[in-house]
Formats: C-alpha cells, sequence, structure tokens
C-alpha cells in the first residue's frame, strides 16, 4: 500500500476535482478547507491501495487511470468494477464498520487524492450538504453496478462485449477505432466472462464490421449497427 510518488495537493488538483459530484459546485476556499490534509499520490502496475478487512482511515478520489476493486473467496478473485475518473472510492467503509469489504488495486498506473477520514468527518460534522453530496455519490456508484449486473444478466456474451467497446469510443455513429484501457483478460472478468468467451464474442461481432487489429485496439465499422445489436433481446 505504499504509492509509487505522493505529490502534495496544490492548486493545479483543484480543476480536477470539480469533475468529481462530491466536490462539483464547491469553490476553491471550500476545497482548500475540506482537503487541506489530502495529498496526491501516484500508483505504479498492480499496486494495492487497500485490502478487504483494512481499516478504512482515509478514502480516494480517482483522478487519472484505473483501479481494480475486487474480492477473494478461498483462492478464487472476482472484479467487482474497474473504476476511472471522476470515481470515488473508498469512502463507504467511512460509514459502516471503518473497515474495507473489499480490495483495490492500480491497474497500468492510477492517480488519486488520498483524503484522510477524521478531518474530513469533522467538516461533514458542520456542513450537512456536503455530507448528501457525498450520499448521492454512493447512489450514482451504485445505480451503475446494478445496470451492470442487469447487463449480465440480460445481455449476451457478445451483446456485454459490443457495450463495453462502444463505451470506449464515445461516439454513436459512423466507425472508430478503439483500444482496450486495460488487460483483455481483466476486461473479460468486468464482463463476466473468461478470456476464450471474449475471443469468441470479438469473432461473432466481426459480422457486423469489429475487428480486432494489433496491441489491443479494435476497429468498429458502423456503430449504429452495433447499438442496434445491444439493444436486441436475445440476440446471439
Amino acid at each position: 500500500m505504499t504509492p509509487t510518488h505522493i505529490v502534495a495537493f496544490d492548486r493545479s488538483a483543484l480543476f480536477e476535482l470539480t469533475m468529481t459530484p462530491l466536490f462539483l459546485g464547491l469553490g476553491e476556499d471550500e476545497l482548500r478547507y475540506l482537503l487541506g490534509e489530502a495529498r496526491i499520490e501516484i500508483y505504479a502496475d498492480g499496486l494495492a491501495l487497500f485490502s478487504a478487512g483494512d481499516l478504512a482511515d482515509r478514502f480516494f478520489v480517482m483522478l487519472d487511470g484505473h483501479i481494480e476493486i475486487f474480492v477473494v473467496e478461498g483462492r478464487r478473485r472476482s472484479v467487482v468494477e474497474i473504476v476511472q475518473r471522476p470515481a470515488v472510492l473508498g469512502e463507504a467503509a467511512l460509514f459502516a464498520d471503518g473497515r474495507h469489504p473489499h480490495s483495490a488495486r492500480s491497474v497500468g498506473h492510477a492517480k488519486v487524492l488520498a483524503v484522510p477520514a477524521p478531518p474530513f468527518l469533522a467538516v461533514l460534522d458542520q456542513r450537512f450538504d456536503l455530507a448528501l453530496r457525498m450520499l448521492g455519490s454512493q447512489s450514482i456508484r451504485l445505480r451503475r453496478l446494478v445496470e451492470q449486473i442487469s447487463r449480465l444478466k440480460l445481455k449476451t456474451t457478445a451483446q456485454r462485449l459490443a457495450g463495453f467497446l462502444l463505451g470506449l469510443s464515445g461516439e454513436t455513429a459512423g466507425s472508430v477505432s478503439v483500444r482496450f484501457p486495460y488487460d483483455k483478460r481483466l476486461a473479460a472478468e468486468t464482463l463476466g466472462m473468461t478470456a476464450e468467451s471474449l475471443s469468441r464474442a470479438l469473432a461473432r461481432l466481426a459480422s457486423l464490421g469489429v475487428e480486432s487489429r494489433p496491441d489491443n485496439v479494435v476497429f468498429l465499422a458502423d456503430l449504429r449497427a452495433l447499438t442496434e445489436f445491444v439493444m436486441e433481446e436475445g440476440a446471439d
């Protein structure tokens, strides 16, 4: 749980925080008051931010990169989600039993704002509006997890993969090339499938203009057709 680099929280980080629902609408003075003891931490690939059962003495605001949230049962590790900016993570444990219910580690790299819990909670005692905002942030993440579970249950492997690729594109029509933001095996776990199933799903999407290319790049020839496929019921 030792970051590769530690950087003092300064004004350059304030703009990045305005993208986070938790801090949306706060002025510079309010942010400095709220986050006076926070620091920026940078993690290289595969480093743990916290493990299940650890004391939750701080929470994290994503600034860049990806973090894998996972649980371990026996010898099996299950990926819960991959979070990226502007997510807030680790905050749920602050309001539960004070310990993290799952583990988190960096994927590729991760840049986070680490916020110590005691001074932050002291501010929340005085600013009920911020407490409500934090609950709202948790609600957004819960909604996304529910949507993810629904997709896993109702969509085929090819549809799940197509939806994932569409999310990477950020476009709705035309053609585009996208790159897996992390290892395909990890992407497969996030989508509730094996690496072999992901490869088979890619092959099935070839008829819709999806072409796997070197260096984890995938070409999507027709985004509209791919979107229609994802929306179909019982698509094979």
